[in-house]
């Protein structure tokens, strides 16, 4: 690309002054060397700061080096889905060779036609998107986007610069922090411009920022207004002349009079010449009278309406409806004017002349306004009615302008003929919000679609199944979107419809609608059951794709409601009726969907349903399905306590979303990783697990996530000893959630964990108090968890007496936490705890013989270690000294297998009942002996040569060790492995040797 894209190109009509302090900081920021990555520089500063200047400059500058520059802004009236990104890409499209162009998408390139529907014409035939759920899709998309810059970045570095970020629709923002976070090897530099006035500050503009704070390579600059001497070097390069003596004084009453905003001093400056205060002779500047006598302006408005007198009738006649036209403009739309072809040239080239507006290079016969604030003063002043008339003719000029079957400039036509509405009437409105509305689905952008659908709503769709049919499409964006709650009464609205109409194909489809709509964030009392019923009635018995999908949201909603027999009959019926259409998809749906009255089934024979799910899934290429099917698989596996076959299938599950960049599903194995590590005694490997979870589930739009992570990260800093880190933020959990939460009973688990008995004792007896049922919809098993181990610790009997029967059911099984986010290892320990604090010490007995049993069989060695504990303690408080032995040989191993894991807190109650430590097993996250030996000389500072010396190994065979180590124990350095050997009382062994 040898030329700036057409905004960056504009004639300024005034010197460039100041910034120079910012100029220095942007420079050296542009990755030069190969191999350089993604940098972001954030931009911000009032309006008419002069953010456009000096991003114009630099934009310059750099294309001079060689860098490829591109350029995308936002719009403060259409909020058109990506469309920085849209106009940046395209410019790249546009001047790119086909053939390198081809090279540049690489595989996934077909996921940009999103956003470029003719991009194929450029390069070529191209893969379809991939159809998935929308947070895959969205990863995907955003995925191409930085693979793409990543490899015109390799010929040389590139500059995208996004403009007016505080008009940035939802999705561009989310493209943005993607890119913060998942395009790091694209040579690029990324920088964005916005209002940062706490009034222009959109909450999702906020968000974003804060996140982007938090990336790595990311430069924030605010633009202060220019300070007196850069406003005299202004004054110098805009008079071209010797100003004299009077310079600074009338620098310092600028300064006054504007606050140093550039865009004021640059309108003041016009002012000063218009009126003539100011005129240039022979290379002199004289001032006819003070700048002080023409006024301090009170704001835009002011100043526009100051210019405006001095502008003919025919040029304010143009502006008027260029300012409702938008911030950019084409000769299509001002032809609309009325004026002549003589007065509209005439007027152009005042407006020009004036510096309202300025004409922009390689764009046509186009034009933009100098600012968006001299836009916005004008529209503004243009009374209501006439300004529905200039709508009403922009929007007809658009459409005429139109070619045929573009998909582009739908929202454009929508907005207009919106606001024309009250003098053309809602039918055009209608249909081009629909059709704006559904170009927005097609883009991933579900908040705009819900905006342009919920726009046709209000404007009046008059014919009933047309409503209908919106309220379906209506609900679909919503649910996309993840706002369950407002989909759900979408889909109520279009149900309702279809029974006045008595529609029963639209009410089977509101009623799958609902349901979809309310089992991700687990919602029971939406009436799923009751309408999915109606419409299974209404659509009659026969055999139908439709009614297999009724069929399979009753399966699920049934077993959501807790009705597992209801449940297991409507998914028989499901299953029959597909396998006799032969709907390959509708069964595999239902298939799948079988984890959900697995309650009332064999365990195995649940796993084999989920099996054949996954592989009908797989041979549709329903990717979706298929990462669910093997996800509830692991989640099964997990609750059986199989924990070997899990970390089988969980690394297909892997495998497949890194393959299709499933941002969903990484979060889920990631998860499921965290709690089987946990589990197997590798403590760093569960946090690196979720953490990595956590990351993921950062973008996830409709599912959140983050009590996944705060449960999984108690359980970890509970082993480690370092649950006290997460107590101020479990307090304000516990006392801000829904009584419902399992948040207060892990509350008083922390407290008691912590040695804090009377705080403990006091949440267990508000928890008493208040009973069990409000706990028993939320995370009842976690809840009964927490309960157990706070009320063991503390010996509450009384509250021990109501948890025994609770928990009773599951003996012989284990403990297992939402689908997957935890397993806790036998529940026949938790009974024992129960039992010993009752004093029913036999009792306890058989159950932490069960429970040894069940977690060593599972290889859950975290939850083995916390039995032999348990058990030894036990059997010193019976006070039998025939017990005395095997008491001591139970606590030994609890307090060995503490040791080796790296269980600071269960190894000190173990060594304070007299424990004894067999060195010879302690190693831990299986580290060789070998290993220990480099690590233990790695955390005393020597380099990878020295340790080779004195162990008389090659300095690449330490190397091998030391990334090994890294690997086993979860740590990212030499430093963090140092860190780890002290926490592990490696180093002190080997000084103790």
């Amino acid at each position: 690309m040898s030329k700036l894209p057409g905004p960056l190109r504009l004639t300024p009509s005034f010197p460039f002054a100041g910034r120079s302090r910012e100029l220095a900081t942007l420079r050296p920021l542009i990755p030069r060397a190969a191999g350089e990555g993604l940098r972001f520089v954030l931009v911000g500063g009032e309006a008419g700061s002069g953010k456009s200047r000096l991003v114009r400059e630099f934009a310059q500058e750099a294309a001079g080096r060689g860098a490829i520059v591109l350029y995308g802004a936002c719009d403060a009236v259409v909020r058109r889905p990506y469309r920085p990104f849209v106009e940046a890409l395209d410019q790249l499209v546009r001047s790119t060779d086909p053939s390198t162009l081809r090279a540049d998408l690489g595989a996934a390139g077909g996921e940009l036609s999103r956003l470029l529907p003719d991009l194929a014409q450029r390069a070529g035939e191209l893969p379809a998107p991939i159809a998935a759920d929308p947070d895959t899709e969205r990863h995907r998309l955003h995925s191409a986007v930085g693979d793409l810059l990543a490899a015109v970045g390799r010929r040389a570095p590139v500059v995208l610069v996004i403009e007016d970020g505080h008009w940035a629709d939802t999705p561009t923002l989310l493209l943005l922090r993607h890119l913060a976070r998942g395009a790091p090897e694209a040579r690029a530099l990324l920088l964005t411009t916005f209002r940062d006035t706490e009034a222009e500050v959109p909450q999702a503009l906020s968000a974003a920022l804060v996140d982007l704070r938090r990336s790595e390579g990311v430069v924030r600059l605010r633009l202060a207004g220019l300070s007196a001497a850069e406003i005299s070097e202004f004054v110098e390069g805009a008079v071209e002349g010797d100003l004299g003596p009077q310079l600074p004084e009338l620098a310092r009453v600028l300064l006054e009079l504007t606050g140093g905003n550039a865009f004021l001093i640059t309108e003041l400056w016009r002012t000063l010449l218009e009126t003539e205060t100011l005129s240039v002779q022979d290379g002199t500047a004289r001032l006819a009278r003070t700048v002080a006598e023409l006024g301090s302006p009170e704001g835009v408005r002011e100043v526009v309406s100051q210019r405006l007198a001095r502008l003919s009738i025919a040029t304010t006649t143009l502006l008027e409806l260029a300012a409702v036209a938008g911030l950019e403009f084409d000769l299509t739309v001002i032809t609309q004017s009325g004026l002549v072809e003589a007065e509209l040239h005439a007027a152009l080239e005042q407006a020009i002349a004036h510096g309202m507006i300025e004409e922009v290079p390689a764009r046509g016969v186009a034009y933009r306004f100098t600012h968006e604030l001299v836009r916005r003063a004008l529209y503004d002043r243009v009374p209501a009615l006439r300004r529905a008339e200039l709508h009403l003719r922009v929007a007809e000029a658009l459409e005429r302008a139109r070619p045929a079957g573009e998909t582009g400039g739908l929202a454009e036509l929508a907005h207009h003929f919106g606001a024309a509405a009250p003098i053309d009437g809602p039918r055009r409105a209608v249909e081009y919000s629909l059709l704006a509305g559904r170009a927005a689905l097609r883009t991933l952008d579900f908040d705009e679609a819900d905006a342009r659908f919920s726009s046709a709503l209000g404007f009046g769709v008059e014919d009933p199944r047309r409503r209908g049919e919106l309220q379906l499409e209506l609900g679909t964006a919503r649910n996309r979107a993840g706002r369950s709650g407002d989909g759900i009464e979408a889909f109520r609205a279009a149900a309702q419809i279809a029974r006045e109409l008595a529609d029963a194909e639209m009410l089977a489809t509101a009623a799958v609608g609902l349901e979809e709509a309310c089992w991700p964030p687990g919602i029971t009392d939406a009436g799923a059951v009751e309408l999915l019923e109606e419409a299974s009635l209404a659509v009659g018995d026969g055999d139908s794709k439709l009614r297999v999908m009724l069929l399979a949201g009753l399966a699920r909603a049934h077993a959501f409601a807790g009705d597992y027999a209801a449940s297991v009959v409507s998914e028989e019926r499901a299953i029959a009726m597909a396998r006799r259409l032969g709907d390959r998809l509708g069964l595999a749906t239902v298939l799948m969907r079988s984890y959900w009255s697995r309650a009332e089934g064999d365990p195995e024979q649940t796993l084999a349903t989920l099996a054949e799910a996954r592989d009908l899934s797989e041979g549709l290429g329903e990717s979706d399905l298929q990462a669910e099917a093997i996800g509830w698989r692991v989640a099964c596996m997990i609750a059986l306590g199989d924990l070997g076959r899990a970390e089988v299938e969980l690394a297909d599950g892997h495998a497949m979303a890194v393959r299709l960049r499933q941002p969903f599903t990484l979060h889920v194995v990631e998860s499921f990783a965290s709690t089987l590590a946990l589990c197997l005694g590798r403590l760093a490997e569960a946090e690196a697990a979720a953490r990595r979870s956590h990351e993921w589930s950062q973008l996830l739009t409709a599912r959140p996530a983050s009590g996944t992570y705060g449960i999984q990260m108690f359980g970890v800093r509970r082993e480690q000893g370092r649950l006290a880190e997460l107590a101020p933020v479990t307090r304000i959990l516990a006392a801000g959630n829904h009584s419902s939460s399992a948040w207060r009973p892990g509350y008083a688990a922390l407290l008691a964990e912590l040695g804090m008995e009377d705080e403990a004792r006091h949440e267990l007896t508000r928890v008493r108090e208040t009973g069990f049922d409000e706990l028993r919809s939320g995370l009842w098993v976690a809840s009964l968890s927490y309960l157990t181990d706070a009320c063991a610790a503390v010996g509450d009997d009384t509250l021990a007496a109501l948890l025994y029967p609770e928990l009773a059911p599951l003996a012989g099984g284990t403990v297992a936490i939402g689908h997957g986010v935890a397993c806790y290892g036998a529940a026949d320990r938790y009974l024992g705890l129960l039992a010993s604090t009752l004093g029913d010490h036999a009792r306890a007995i058989e159950h932490f013989e069960q429970a040894l049993t069940v977690n060593r069989k599972m290889g859950a060695t975290v939850w083995a270690a916390h039995t032999l504990y348990a058990y030894g303690r036990t059997l010193q408080m019976r006070g039998d000294s025939t017990d005395a032995v095997h008491a001591s040989g139970l606590l030994s191993e609890a307090a060995t297998l503490a040791q080796r894991i790296g269980m600071p807190t269960l190894l000190a109650r173990a060594t304070a009942l007299g424990a004894r430590i067999d060195r010879a097993r302690t190693l831990p996250d299986d580290l060789s002996r070998r290993e220990v030996e480099i690590l233990q000389l790695v955390a005393t500072g020597r380099s990878n040569r020295e340790i080779g010396e004195e162990l008389c190994i090659s300095g690449h065979t330490v190397a091998n060790h030391v990334r090994s180590i890294l690997r086993k124990t979860g740590v990212a350095n030499r430093t963090e492995a140092a860190g780890y050997a002290y926490r592990h009382a490696l180093v002190e062994r080997t000084d103790a040797r």
